[in-house]
C-alpha cells in the first residue's frame, strides 16, 4: 500500500480543484497509524509489526466496504482431567463460529456459497491467557468481527453479556461471552499475545489463505 509522505504529490481534482479521494483515505489511514503505532510505543519487532498490518487491514474494510467493527470475547470451561491446549480453544472456537454463528447471520445453513461469503463478517480470532491464572481455563479467545452492513442489525441486537446460547451442540464449550461494537484499533489488544500466540483464526478460510503475508 501507497504511504504519504510530506514529499507526496498532492492529487487534485481538475475541475472540483480538490484534492482527490485516494489521497483523503490515505491522509485518514496515516493519522490512524500514528495512534496505532504509539498504541505499541513504536515497536519495531516482527509481531507488532504484523498487528499493525492487521488493523490497517480491517480500518481498510471500513473505509472501502462500510464494514462495522465487534469485539467478542469468548472463555471455556475448564476440563476436569487436563489443562487444554491452543488447539483444544480453537477447534471449540471454530464449531461454535462456523456451525453456530453463521447459520444465525446468515439465516441459513448454506453458508459456503459465493454471495452468502460475501456477506459474512471477516473475522480475526486471536488466542489470550489470564496471566495470574494456572487453571485449565486460562486460556480465551479475543476475535475482531467485521461485520457486512446486511448483518449490522443482528449483530448491534444482541446483548452484550453473553450472547450467546451455550445450550447447543456446538456452543457447550463456552462459559462466558462478551460482544460490543469497537474501533480497528481493537485488535492491537485482542491480539497482544501474539508474540506468544502467533497462529491466528481467519474467516472465511479463504482470506486466510490470500493474506498469509500479514
Amino acid at each position: 500500500m501507497k504511504i504519504i509522505t510530506e514529499h507526496t504529490r498532492i492529487t487534485v481534482d481538475p475541475i472540483l480543484r480538490e484534492p482527490s479521494t485516494e489521497f483523503i483515505k490515505e491522509s485518514l489511514i496515516d493519522s490512524e497509524r500514528l495512534k496505532w503505532k504509539s498504541y505499541l510505543n513504536d515497536s519495531k519487532s516482527n509481531s507488532d509489526l504484523i498487528r499493525l498490518s492487521l488493523t490497517e487491514y480491517i480500518y481498510n474494510l471500513v473505509l472501502d466496504q462500510n464494514r462495522s467493527i465487534f469485539h467478542l470475547t469468548t472463555t471455556y470451561k475448564p476440563y476436569q482431567d487436563r489443562i487444554y491446549s491452543k488447539s483444544d480453544i480453537d477447534l471449540f472456537f471454530t464449531n461454535f463460529y462456523v456451525k453456530y454463528l453463521l447459520p444465525k447471520v446468515l439465516g441459513t445453513k448454506n453458508i459456503h456459497t459465493v454471495i452468502k461469503k460475501s456477506t459474512q463478517p471477516i473475522t480475526f480470532t486471536f488466542t489470550d491467557e489470564h496471566l495470574q491464572s494456572f487453571h485449565s481455563d486460562r486460556l480465551h479467545h479475543h476475535s475482531i468481527l467485521c461485520v457486512h452492513q446486511s448483518t449490522l442489525d443482528f449483530f448491534q441486537s444482541l446483548p452484550k453479556e453473553n450472547p450467546i446460547d451455550t445450550n447447543t451442540p456446538y456452543t457447550h464449550k463456552i462459559c462466558t461471552s462478551h460482544i460490543r461494537q469497537c474501533e480497528p484499533m481493537t485488535l492491537l489488544y485482542s491480539s497482544k499475545m501474539f508474540n506468544k500466540y502467533p497462529d491466528y483464526l481467519m474467516f472465511p478460510d479463504k482470506f486466510h489463505r490470500e493474506h498469509r503475508n500479514h
